[in-house]
C-alpha cells in the first residue's frame, strides 16, 4: 500500500461521507412524512409537529408517537456527521461542529407538547412563544448559512484564475443555495407567528429549506473533485501524491 492509494482512500472516503450527508438530509422529510402517512397520521404543519405525532394511540401501538424514532434518529446522524466532519479551515470546521450541536439539540429537546414544554428556559426569560427545540433549528440553519456564504471560497479561490468559468458557476451556486436556505427558514419562523399553524405551509418552508442544505454537500463533492485535478496540474506531477489529500485534510 503506497501513498497514493492511502490519499485516494482520504478522498473517496470524505466523497463518500458528503453523498450520504446530502441523501439523508434528502430523505428526511420524506422519510418523517411516510413513516407518519404509514402509521395513518396526517400531514402536520411543521416536520417538528411529528416528535408527538399520534397521540392518543390505540390500545395496540406501544409506542404513542411512532415518527418521533425517525425524527430524532436521522437528526443524531446529521449532528454527528457535522460535528465530526473536518470542514477546510479552522473557523469552517468550528461552525460545522456547532451546527451539529444544535442538530442534535433539536433531538434531544423535545417540542411543545399541547402547549408545554420539559424545558422552560425562555418561559423563565419572559419569552414563552421560544422553545428549545425551536431555537436550536434555527441556529443550526444559521451556522450552515455561514459556512456556505463565508467559507466556501476557502477551497473555491483555487479554481478563480485556473478555471474563472466553473469558479463563477459555482460561487453562484453556493449564493443561491445559501439565500435559499436563508428565505426557507426565516419564512417558516415568520409563518409560525403568523398563522397559528394552519395548513402546513410551514412543513414546506422547513422542508425547502432542508433540500437547500442536501444540495449544498452535492455541489461541494463537484467543487472539490475540480480543485484537486486543478491542483494536480498546478503542482506538477511530483507532487500529485499528496495534492487530493491535501485538498481535503490541509485546507
Amino acid at each position: 500500500m503506497d501513498a497514493d492509494h492511502v490519499d485516494k482512500a482520504i478522498v473517496e472516503n470524505y466523497r463518500k461521507l458528503r453523498t450520504r450527508m446530502g441523501i439523508i438530509t434528502l430523505a428526511f422529510p420524506i422519510v418523517v412524512i411516510a413513516m407518519g402517512a404509514f402509521w395513518g397520521i396526517g400531514l402536520q404543519a411543521t416536520l417538528s409537529d411529528y416528535y408527538f405525532a399520534g397521540y392518543p394511540s390505540p390500545d395496540w401501538r406501544a409506542d404513542p408517537f411512532p415518527v418521533r424514532l425517525w425524527f430524532c434518529g436521522i437528526l443524531f446522524a446529521v449532528g454527528v456527521f457535522l460535528f465530526r466532519y473536518r470542514g477546510f479551515s479552522k473557523n469552517e470546521d468550528r461552525w460545522l461542529s456547532v451546527a451539529g450541536f444544535f442538530a442534535l439539540g433539536v433531538a434531544i429537546f423535545p417540542t411543545s407538547f399541547e402547549e408545554r414544554y420539559d424545558w422552560k428556559v425562555f418561559e423563565r426569560l419572559g419569552m414563552p412563544g421560544l422553545s428549545l427545540h425551536g431555537v436550536c433549528a434555527v441556529l443550526a440553519f444559521l451556522c450552515i448559512a455561514v459556512v456556505i456564504f463565508w467559507y466556501s471560497d476557502s477551497t473555491l479561490s483555487q479554481l478563480e484564475k485556473s478555471n474563472p468559468a466553473a469558479h463563477k458557476r459555482l460561487k453562484a451556486a453556493y449564493f443561491l443555495i445559501g439565500a435559499f436556505m436563508a428565505v426557507a427558514i426565516g419564512t417558516s419562523v415568520l409563518l409560525h407567528y403568523l398563522n397559528k399553524k394552519e395548513g402546513s405551509y410551514i412543513l414546506f418552508a422547513e422542508w425547502a429549506g432542508i433540500w437547500a442544505f442536501a444540495a449544498y454537500w452535492f455541489v461541494k463533492n463537484w467543487e472539490i473533485k475540480l480543485v484537486a485535478e486543478q491542483l494536480k496540474k498546478t503542482l506538477g506531477t511530483r507532487s500529485v501524491k499528496r495534492t487530493e489529500a491535501d485538498v481535503v485534510d490541509n485546507m
